[in-house]
């Protein structure tokens, strides 16, 4: 009797990264479907003469599950607060765009495995570095009323998933100091 092998692939293809890339940059642009498992099948079909005849490769396309804008799930959404120190010379706006360009960049695909979870501390920190001198603090804040400082701390992801930021600076607030208020909705 032969034993049969099936084994599951998953993929990221270069033409769906970079449709999410354009969802993310180019304003309006709908949140693009992955690719199906027969697509991947016929793009990928030269893999199938590394296998033997008893085995099956059954390919799934990488998902992503957007994380903090209005278009993302309502569980996960969430407004930023930010704390401007004192003596920096960028504007309010200024600082928005840059903590969303950070956003992006930490989110970009190569910085990630598939499946791995998401933790705002590690997001912080991220930002922090890059806008090192001209952010004091920043804080993570569901938009649900029922939701409560801190739930947005930790996000699981399914094993093939990867998370884009689609936050814009309109979710992002700038503060004086961080206090009870602030923490709330």
């Amino acid at each position: 009797p032969s034993i049969s092998n099936v084994v599951e692939m998953l993929v990221l293809t270069n033409a769906y990264y970079t449709d999410i890339l354009k969802y993310i940059n180019v304003p309006g642009t709908a949140f693009p479907l992955a690719p199906t498992s027969d697509e991947l099948a016929n793009e990928f079909q030269i893999l199938d003469g590394f296998k033997t005849a008893s085995d099956t490769l059954i390919y799934k396309s990488a998902r992503f599950k957007r994380l903090f804008g209005a278009d993302a799930d309502e569980s996960v959404q969430a407004k930023f607060r930010v704390v401007k120190l004192a003596g920096t010379t960028l504007s309010d706006n200024e600082i928005k765009t840059k903590v969303i360009k950070a956003f992006n960049t930490y989110f970009n695909v190569n910085n990630w495995e598939f499946g791995e979870n998401f933790y705002f501390t590690e997001l912080s920190s991220f930002v922090h570095q890059q806008l090192s001198g001209v952010i004091g603090s920043i804080v993570i804040v569901p938009k649900t009323t029922t939701g409560n400082f801190g739930d947005l701390f930790q996000i699981k992801a399914e094993s093939n998933e990867f998370f884009v930021n689609t936050a814009k600076v309109t979710d992002i607030e700038i503060i004086d100091k961080i206090t009870k208020t602030t923490l709330a909705n």
